[in-house]
């Protein structure tokens, strides 16, 4: 592992030499004056996938203060996700951040890249990489330039149009089909410079279908039949089947930046303090896991200041609480940093449970997935416990026998309505979705789970409406006025409250 960090350090140096800091129309690549004459291909691929990732300016902001408190997985006295203001350079972290880097290098990469058998597995990856950063800006704001995109590279493009949400979701959806398909493991890769899998081409075709079945899934309600048409597409042609396929981004402690984990590193080294840090693990996530016995609590919490995890010592708090409870912020829960905030803690991006929870509700529905809820749910439960010993051995592992008792004691609810399965379902997944605010935002939003209790703070700007999108970068008012209007036109005002369009 340290070999292939050697070839990060190498990457960073071929970023600032490559990337532009530049938007959705790249303007400043209109001459390419950086353009690389011998591009190193492989390390470009490799900061790819660092950047789908998001770096710690979107993470911090996007995630950690908003879309992960909106969800109350986390809770902050004055965080605009618990609270529900509106920070303008935290909303629009993600938009910067995806566009200016993990897009950018996306492009750039594909700008340079022959298109011949040689190279066919890069650019299929590409693709791939692209629908997570696409999905996930198009689920937090709605319509995004997409078709026009990173064309100041060869269209002269640096004025993008928005694009329709209905429009892209069409297109990531083919996208991921052709590129899974195209996927080749006769023709060369790019070996040990993919950090995900090293190379192995049947992984990322599983990558691939297990994508497709999240995006499908996304359209149950604004389209059903097209979501269960690619939701079995996706399953027919062959998803992640245990938690070896998982995608998992390794990271090192340091130094900080690219190669530290891109959630842990600025609250550790900024925010954490000993326990005196003002974000916690919200009240909602910590009386779930502690009501129900779940084993999962002694790895993801403890009390920094004095370093227990016993489940029984951890308090979350409330995501509309005005202050620290005893006043004495030591008290309540942080992630653990011998485990979750370890600074090298790894990434879970995608996880195996969180595709059997997929195929579990999509087995609700009375689709073909060739299984059945119940076990799709068990299934999903237990990956979910079993996925945490990429967080090492410094807290005992969820044995089988813990398993067992908590799926006997809370089973599935296999004679309830499909509202009750749905929820039970979506509700594990919000859990195995830690970290993973964005994720986690969305699926609330398209599902209604887990039921949450909104927060009515006077400082709000929602009136105590759970936000449904967070706000564009205003910058997009100077460099993209037109098109910027037009967007806001077809969606609605750009304001918190407005629902994109899968939002039903």
């Amino acid at each position: 592992m340290k070999n292939r960090y050697i070839k990060i350090f190498c990457i960073a140096i071929v970023g600032v030499l490559t990337l532009a800091s530049c938007d959705k129309g790249f303007e400043e690549m209109n001459k390419n004056p950086n353009a690389l004459t011998d591009p190193a291909v492989k390390s470009m691929f490799t900061l790819a996938e660092i950047y789908v990732d998001g770096q710690d300016f979107s993470n911090t902001r996007g995630n950690n203060l908003y879309a992960a408190q909106i969800v109350q997985q986390f809770s902050s006295l004055g965080g605009p996700g618990s609270k529900y203001t509106y920070s303008s350079e935290y909303s629009a972290a993600l938009f910067g951040e995806t566009y200016g880097k993990g897009l950018n290098q996306i492009f750039q990469l594909l700008s340079v890249v022959e298109n011949t058998p040689e190279n066919s597995n890069m650019i299929q990856a590409c693709r791939i990489m692209k629908v997570f950063l696409f999905q996930k800006l198009t689920d937090t704001y709605g319509e995004v330039p997409y078709f026009e995109a990173g064309k100041g590279y060869n269209g002269n493009v640096f004025s993008p149009k928005y694009d329709t949400q209905e429009a892209i979701y069409n297109d990531l959806l083919k996208e991921l089909d052709e590129a899974g398909t195209a996927l080749d493991g006769g023709k060369p890769f790019v070996g040990n410079a993919d950090l995900y899998y090293q190379g192995d081409v049947a992984r990322w075709k599983k990558l691939a279908n297990s994508l497709m079945l999240r995006v499908a899934m996304r359209l149950s309600k604004v389209n059903p039949a097209k979501a269960k048409e690619f939701v079995e597409k996706a399953f027919a042609k062959g998803v992640f089947t245990s938690n070896d396929d998982s995608l998992v981004l390794k990271h090192d402690a340091g130094p900080a930046g690219v190669k530290t984990n891109p959630i842990t590193s600025s609250w550790v080294r900024n925010d954490l303090n000993g326990g005196e840090s003002n974000i916690k693990f919200s009240k909602t996530f910590i009386d779930l896991l502690k009501n129900t016995n779940d084993p999962r609590l002694r790895i993801y919490a403890k009390l920094e200041a004095t370093g227990d995890n016993n489940p029984a010592s951890q308090q979350g708090l409330a995501n509309d609480a005005k202050e620290f409870p005893g006043g004495d912020k030591k008290l309540f829960s942080d992630p653990n940093t011998s485990t979750v905030l370890r600074l090298d803690a790894p990434t879970l991006i995608m996880s195996y449970a969180e595709v059997q929870f997929l195929l579990a509700e999509a087995a609700v529905k009375g689709w073909n997935v060739g299984g059945s809820a119940q076990t799709y749910y068990e299934n999903g439960v237990r990956a979910a416990m079993n996925i945490l010993i990429i967080f090492g051995d410094k807290v005992p592992a969820v044995s089988p026998a813990e398993y067992n008792t908590y799926i006997t004691t809370y089973p599935f609810k296999a004679s309830g309505t499909e509202a009750e399965k749905i929820e039970q379902i979506i509700t594990q997944k919000w859990i195995v979705l830690l970290f993973n605010g964005f994720e986690a935002f969305s699926e609330y939003r398209r599902t209604g789970y887990p039921v949450l209790v909104p927060v009515n703070d006077p400082t709000g700007d929602t009136k105590g409406t759970i936000p449904r999108r967070l706000i564009y970068d205003q910058s997009e008012l100077i460099t993209n006025e037109a098109n910027y209007k037009e967007a806001i036109q077809r969606q609605g005002l750009d304001l918190m409250t407005t629902r994109i369009w899968w939002d039903k």
